[in-house]
């Protein structure tokens, strides 16, 4: 993609000073998508914000700073690190400044835990040279050169929900559709802390499919029209529902072994504490917990602080 950026006086390109991007969890159809069925992604509002000022020398390399995700990178050709290639990867494919700049972020995203990080890092550098008046289409179409590093051949979901927010329902294959929300759907995503692979999950479940076909392939489909009953109680704003959608589902999802003891005794302390439900969001074996919380959400949070987490509290629009 060639387009033109905004140039200063000197026909240097330049950054805008803001931009900012959704993260994301799965609300329902984790792994059972794989296998050609619906799931369900939503965006966590004001995951990644980032800010762009100039160096005083505009030669020197671009540094990109996350507190939160303990990145500091010098943004230079020979510098292996993956944030640092996807960065360059975004900014070049925008025909953004390579050099000249500082890129401060804060998050409120845990990185590599199921939340989209990656997207929403990708998504909001585009945003820094493109513009928020950039059409979304382009927003996404540039954040998938900063993917791709990350995960090679990304299905574009996370990029999609990291630029628009709100819900969508997705069909490998297909595309996506926006679910339209009547009312703010709040949501806590509770970091357990627990490394995860996602190529490790879905191999699990491959091989378990293999080995147990007639029994593993039910509930695959379950996990589906989960996805659908889903979409229903939150046109409906059923959040019982809709809750006992997300605690049935972990138990469908913990039956193909991607659970793990950690998520399981949280997910019950969650529940005795008041949520109308909770799962597991994402690969499993560990990232997040996806609770959804009572009007008052103090208790559910209080438990989770408990055992020395601190959920992250979201309205998804």
């Amino acid at each position: 993609m060639s387009r033109d950026v905004n140039l200063g006086s000197t026909m240097t390109p330049r950054l805008h000073p803001h931009a900012s991007a959704s993260g994301k969890v799965i609300l329902v159809g984790e792994h059972a998508v794989v296998y050609g069925q619906p799931a369900l992604a939503a965006g966590l509002p004001d995951g990644l914000e980032l800010w762009a000022s100039p160096l005083d020398r505009r030669t020197d390399a671009t540094r990109l700073v996350i507190p939160e995700w303990q990145l500091d990178l010098v943004l230079t050709p020979d510098n292996d690190h993956p944030v640092a290639r996807a960065t360059l990867e975004v900014l070049g494919f925008c025909d953004g400044p390579l050099t000249g700049w500082r890129i401060t972020g804060t998050s409120r995203l845990p990185s590599r835990a199921g939340c989209g990080s990656s997207a929403a890092l990708s998504v909001a550098l585009a945003r820094l040279v493109l513009g928020d008046e950039a059409a979304p289409a382009d927003i996404i179409e540039a954040s998938l050169a900063g993917e791709r590093v990350f995960h090679g051949n990304p299905s574009g979901i996370d990029n999609l929900v990291a630029t628009t927010g709100g819900i969508v329902r997705f069909v490998k294959g297909q595309p996506a559709a926006e679910i339209a929300v009547k009312a703010p759907l709040p949501l806590l995503v509770v970091p357990t802390g627990i490394p995860r692979s996602t190529a490790a999950q879905v191999t699990k479940v491959r091989e378990r499919l293999a080995r147990l076909p007639s029994i593993v392939r039910p509930i695959l489909d379950a996990i589906g029209h989960a996805t659908d009953d889903a979409i229903s109680a939150i046109n409906s704003c059923n959040y019982n529902i809709l809750g006992e959608i997300f605690t049935v589902t972990h138990e469908l999802l913990s039956s193909l072994g991607v659970s793990c003891p950690a998520l399981d005794s949280l997910q019950a302390d969650a529940l005795s504490a008041g949520a109308l439900g909770a799962k597991l969001t994402g690969a499993g074996g560990g990232g997040c917990l996806l609770v959804l919380p009572p009007a008052d959400p103090s208790p559910v949070i209080d438990a989770m602080r408990a055992r020395g987490l601190e959920p992250l509290a979201v309205e998804v629009r």
